[in-house]
């Protein structure tokens, strides 16, 4: 066992809340030290989100002991050890220790244990194997403090047996890369990657696409499409990089996470309905996908068609292709998207007469219909048309 003595106590670093559930558990006879990435964390001095708790009572003896201290409890995988408590507003989930017997994807098999050295074997990374109990004494089984000052990621024990135990890791190895890695990958562990990339397939698509979330809103996660080029190429079936198109014309550093998947989804060869199959995908990407494809001298006309929500996306998009297929050089392209971004943003996107503004002119509201529609046709078929000129349209449409 390694261990190393940091300043601090889980109280001066985490919280009173933290500090209270561990003393609570530790008050019971149980022990529970803090574990994973609020450890990892706080060597590195980020931001610290989750807090996770490893102990070696039981996740019954977990749940007796917090609701007979009116705290909530809610057991969201009780049959593999895990509960998570509420307090104030804070969450922590807590894991009794536990070693894997079989595995099954996500679900697996286990016995639980009283060991930390033996719980840590089943985890995924070395630097995610760090344990603190409430004195602030880190606990390193793997050597995760040295492979986090060195920025490398390395599997614990064999790569093979953790990325078979559940197919996630093959992403999660992508994630942790780009984050903590440099993006420095180790060649033995990609080879691997792209040997057993098929088995993706067998997840879920809503943990496919929420750990691909967490990879692109990395601010510069188009380092990491080159290195996990064959695993995107096998979820998605690509005929190109967008986002390094996207970084070239000055527009990735604009892109949310959804945007960025968003553009793979739209150069992929696969089908909508392939897609929508093979994906769950939320609302707000499926927007995304099923803009239609058009030239750029119908882009204004597409621009006032599309959803004010993914009008921006769609001018960069178009942007994106038109220079993947050659139709603008990058000097072109950028000031094309300038120009239509702008127009985004202007009074010409929107159709911002209102039935109102023509009320004074006595008109039935069979009148009023026929003179909005015609008037809403005509800036439909203008590229800029303001609301004035709109307005004087339909003042001249109820004089004729």
């Amino acid at each position: 066992m390694g261990n190393d003595k940091k300043k601090g106590t889980v109280n001066s670093i985490f919280g009173e809340e933290a500090s209270f559930v561990l003393d609570l558990i530790e008050k019971s006879g149980q022990e529970a030290r803090l574990v994973g990435g609020a450890v990892r964390n706080f060597l590195l001095k980020t931001d610290i989100s989750d807090v996770d708790i490893a102990t070696t009572a039981s996740p019954y003896e977990i749940t007796d002991l917090f609701s007979k201290n009116e705290i909530l409890v809610v057991p969201i995988g009780i049959e593999h050890g895990t509960v998570l408590i509420s307090i104030g507003n804070k969450s922590y989930e807590i894991t009794t220790l536990r070693e894997d017997v079989q595995t099954f994807g996500r679900r697996a098999k286990v016995n639980f244990t009283k060991s930390f050295e033996m719980d840590s074997r089943r985890r995924d990374f070395t630097i995610n194997a760090l344990y603190m109990d409430k004195s602030g004494e880190i606990f390193d089984y793997h050597s995760g403090i040295g492979d986090l000052e060195a920025k490398n990621i390395k599997f614990i024990g064999d790569p093979y047996v953790r990325i078979t135990e559940d197919y996630l890791r093959i992403l999660r190895y992508f994630r942790f890369l780009a984050y903590y890695g440099e993006y420095k990958p180790n060649p033995e562990y990609l080879a691997l990657i792209n040997d057993l990339k098929s088995n993706l397939s067998l997840l879920s698509s809503e943990r496919i696409l929420g750990e691909l979330l967490k990879i692109f809103a990395i601010p510069d996660s188009y380092k990491i499409v080159p290195l996990m080029w064959e695993v995107l190429n096998e979820l998605f079936n690509l005929k190109l990089d967008p986002l390094e198109i996207c970084k070239k014309l000055g527009i990735y550093a604009t892109l949310s996470a959804e945007e960025r998947l968003g553009f793979f989804l739209k150069f992929s060869a696969l089908s909508h309905s392939e897609l929508f199959k093979r994906y769950n995908l939320p609302k707000s990407i499926k927007e995304i996908i099923q803009l239609p494809e058009i030239s750029l001298s119908d882009i204004f006309l597409a621009l006032k068609r599309a959803k004010k929500t993914s009008r921006k996306f769609y001018a960069k998009y178009s942007i994106v292709k038109s220079y993947a297929e050659g139709l603008l050089n990058e000097t072109e392209a950028k000031t094309t998207l300038q120009n239509l971004l702008d127009f985004c943003e202007s009074e010409y996107a929107d159709f911002n007469l209102r039935a109102e503004h023509l009320r004074t002119n006595n008109l039935s509201d069979r009148e009023l219909k026929r003179v909005m529609m015609a008037t809403r046709k005509f800036w439909m078929e203008s590229s800029h048309v303001s609301v004035n000129e709109c307005r004087n349209y339909a003042v001249d449409c109820i004089k004729n």
